[in-house]
């Protein structure tokens, strides 16, 4: 699959006049999204749901090893967004594959438990604002930056200046991936600055 499609018309709807998360009371936050805001975010957690789940162990010979979150892959994924997502650990092949067989399947399902919590709570809430608690909040600041992960490999971030994907044409479709992935680093940091203010008078 090809992260990050389907946004040439909704893009353009984003915008930062909802004013992202803000404090609502000792230790919740709140969000207004508007109807294409709300698709967009829904989209891209499915999006990432279904692409973890290609790494989802499908057959295990050891019932224990499973059980305690060891996973057969000791490789790195082929698709360059999972590999973002779930890099190596050292430059070591060896070290970095036995790390991997131990860590990866625990690292997935915490980053599939982020998505499936933002999807949920953004669907729950409906047309209404949407409260987060604490854990709440940490769970969709985990998800945001995982989904701004993967779009910045669609988009070749490391490869490409900010001002060469600002100029990019009309009708090139990464410019729309772009506007969603600015959109989303702006409401990732209104979620960072309303956890601040928690630290800032406490």
């Amino acid at each position: 699959m090809v992260f990050g499609q389907q946004f040439q018309r909704k893009s353009s709807k984003l915008s930062s006049e909802t004013g992202g998360f803000r404090r609502h009371g000792a230790n919740e936050y709140q969000a207004n999204f508007s109807e294409s805001e709300r698709e967009v975010l829904i989209n891209l957690s499915e999006q990432l749901i279904e692409l973890l789940a290609e790494r989802v162990d499908q057959s295990h010979d050891d019932p224990l090893a499973a059980m305690v979150g060891i996973t057969v892959h000791d490789s790195p994924p082929e698709d360059e967004v999972l590999l973002r997502l779930l890099p190596n650990a050292y430059a070591d092949e060896q070290a970095s594959s036995e790390f991997r067989r131990y860590t990866e399947s625990t690292l997935r399902e915490k980053k599939r438990a982020h998505a499936m919590a933002l999807r949920s709570n953004i669907i729950n809430a409906g047309e209404s604002a949407i409260d987060l608690d604490h854990d709440g909040a940490m769970a969709w600041l985990g998800g945001l930056n995982d989904i701004r992960l993967a779009l910045g490999v669609r988009l070749k971030i490391e490869d490409n200046s900010q001002e060469h994907l600002e100029l990019l044409k009309p009708d090139d479709p990464l410019r729309a991936v772009y506007a969603v992935y600015t959109w989303l680093g702006w409401l990732q940091e209104s979620l960072i600055q309303a956890l601040m203010d928690d630290v800032s008078e406490g």
